[in-house]
């Protein structure tokens, strides 16, 4: 492989002129220069043997060719090139545009090194020299260990010599490059220990078929022709498709750092995504690490592998979010159907929050956010679907709540404006009849305490200015009404009252004077409505007789004059008390305060 430069054109002219002829008859001497070219669709050696399972040609190429045009050599059938790396001990002086310039012109490049190593220490620094040197490019190629120094690593006996090439191979596999063994026939036959050696062969014999079984690839002569390259030139034939061995998307640890190829080359100052994740490749091509900032918006990059972080990650005891495509997120954040606020620097908030002058509370152990009923050090307090704290009245499944200022719910005793309401213990306002303290209070539809005459059920009863059930005796707008001690209904009919008869009208006034119930004449005491019983008594003149039950009838001195005005004054009382009049007599049941039956 490190042959002297030379130029088989030059040859061939100074043939043509000892032999009298004109240099520019040289291109007619096809008959070695179609040799290793592909002729009737099959590569042949230079006297036309066939070269069988060939699919593709290459080159390989050292300071020796010195400047190459690589646009002429891919035009020329050449698929591939292997670069040579080390020179008298240096980098290869043409390496650094050869390999650039080569895979611009969409040639796959490898590259060897003629290895003076005789102890696997000094292979694995030359393949840390090689690993070096190519990281920077795009290799897309095999990186061959040359093995035929004859004075270094030819002095080792086979076994320690598969040592050196193993110690080499494995470290360039250790950085996800493709290593393989450069030797000739002799050296695979007599100089390697095969059987300790693993590593796939591209194997060297000029002019005539090689010995070795089964290479990947095959050096077929140093003498070769190639356009764009000045005189002669090593050509290679492979024999396998290396495309699984050679992965363009990988990433990469050479001298302790990692890097990321994509299409072979490395990634700097980019994005980039293996399919497990993204990570930022930043200008050395080393995965950037924990916080990030990029065009205005903030990442945060795995510590370890600089893989993008998506979704909630708890940071120094403090919860952020990143969304799909790895930026903070602030401000409001749904996420599996609940709500989250993260502050400006991302972080997660918990407990109250006031935000646009509205409070929210979020759970402090899982940060969402809070809705409906919540219990606080003993108070309650309402969220409403949208997180809002609830202040004043509010009305939940059909039931009124009243909130303070502050948010905490109300119980007891509650005024708004000029009403006044009561809260149970569980804060609903109290609607209907409400014992409170032994008293009854009545609270109408919307929960505001009543006061004066109520008719809940078909039955009057009165509340008095503070809010509470009257019952016994009640004078009202200059009539006296009696009200139930057990019920507080207002009484209508006849009733008993310490011992006393007295009689309601139906507008529950308390009757007096001459009065008609249902056809008997009753006389209710003008002063005190106490209906007059076993008595005689005069009224207008008139003298009248009040039976045990009260039924007044004319005394037998009445005067036929005197009973025919008292049947004129009955007949206009018997008219407005029939007027008056239900039958208050009958039991009634009651719902409310005081249950029961009274008459």
């Amino acid at each position: 492989m490190r042959h002297k430069k030379g130029s088989r054109r030059f040859a061939a002219a100074a043939l043509c002129a000892f032999m009298g002829m004109s240099a520019g008859f040289y291109p007619a001497m096809n008959s070695w220069a179609a040799g290793y070219e592909k002729v009737n669709g099959h590569y042949q050696l230079a006297d036309g043997t066939v070269i069988q399972q060939v699919i593709a040609r290459g080159i390989d190429v050292s300071r020796w060719q010195g400047n190459v045009d690589w646009t002429a050599v891919a035009a020329d059938d050449v698929s591939f090139v292997m670069l040579g790396t080390r020179s008298k001990g240096v980098v290869d002086p043409y390496f650094h545009t050869n390999v650039q310039s080569a895979s611009e012109a969409g040639l796959k490049v490898g590259a060897y090194i003629y290895s003076l190593a005789t102890t696997p220490e000094m292979a694995r620094e030359e393949a840390d020299f090689v690993l070096s040197l190519v990281k920077d490019y795009p290799v897309s190629f095999p990186i061959a260990f040359d093995a035929e120094d004859s004075a270094t690593l030819g002095t080792l006996p086979p076994a320690e010599v598969s040592k050196v090439i193993n110690a080499f191979c494995e470290r360039i596999a250790d950085a996800g490059y493709y290593p393989i063994v450069y030797a000739n026939d002799y050296w695979l036959s007599n100089k390697i220990d095969l059987s300790n050696m693993k590593y796939d062969v591209w194997v060297a014999r000029y002019e005539a078929k090689h010995s070795y079984s089964n290479p990947i690839m095959w050096q077929v002569t140093s003498s070769g022709s190639i356009d764009g390259i000045s005189g002669n030139v090593d050509i290679d034939f492979l024999y396998k498709d290396l495309t699984p061995k050679l992965p363009g998307n990988i990433w990469r640890t050479i001298g302790g750092r990692t890097y990321y190829y994509q299409n072979y080359s490395m990634q700097k100052d980019t994005w980039i995504n293996d399919g497990t994740g993204w990570f930022y490749m930043n200008g050395e091509g080393q995965p950037a690490t924990g916080w990030f900032d990029k065009d205005g918006r903030h990442y945060y990059l795995d510590e370890t592998t600089g893989r993008m972080n998506t979704g909630w990650k708890l940071l120094s005891d403090k919860w952020y979010f990143f969304n799909a495509g790895g930026s903070m997120n602030t401000g409001w954040l749904s996420d599996s159907g609940a709500r989250y606020y993260l502050n400006s620097d991302g972080s997660m908030a918990t407990g109250w929050q006031e935000l646009n002058d509205q409070y929210y509370y979020l759970e402090p152990s899982s940060g969402q956010m809070a809705t409906g009923w919540k219990d606080l050090n003993g108070k309650w307090y309402f969220l409403q679907e949208s997180g809002v704290m609830a202040t004043g009245w509010l009305d939940n499944n059909g039931t009124r709540y009243y909130l303070n200022n502050d948010g905490s719910m109300v119980t007891g005793w509650h005024t708004d404006g000029s009403s006044k309401y009561y809260m149970a213990e569980s804060g609903a306002v109290s609607t209907g009849w409400k014992q409170l303290n032994n008293d009854w209070y009545f609270f109408n539809p919307n929960g505001a305490m009543s006061t004066g005459w109520v008719s809940p059920d078909g039955n009057w009863y009165y509340i008095g200015t503070d809010g509470k059930m009257q019952s016994g005796w009640l004078e009202d707008r200059g009539a006296k009404y009696y009200l139930s001690t057990s019920s507080g209904k207002m009484t209508v009919g006849w009733r008993q009252i310490d011992g006393n008869w007295y009689y309601f009208g139906g507008s529950g006034a308390m009757t007096t004077g001459m009065t008609q119930v249902n056809g008997q004449q009753y006389y209710l005491n003008p002063a005190d409505g106490k209906m007059a019983e076993s008595a005689t008594f005069v009224l207008e003149g008139v003298s009248y007789t009040a039976d045990a039950n009260g039924v007044c009838t004319l005394t037998p001195e009445t005067t036929a004059e005197q009973t025919d005005g008292q049947n004129t004054a009955e007949s206009q009382t018997a008219q407005t008390d029939t007027a008056s009049t239900d039958s208050g007599t009958n039991p009634t049941k009651e719902i409310g305060p005081g249950i029961g039956i009274h008459k």
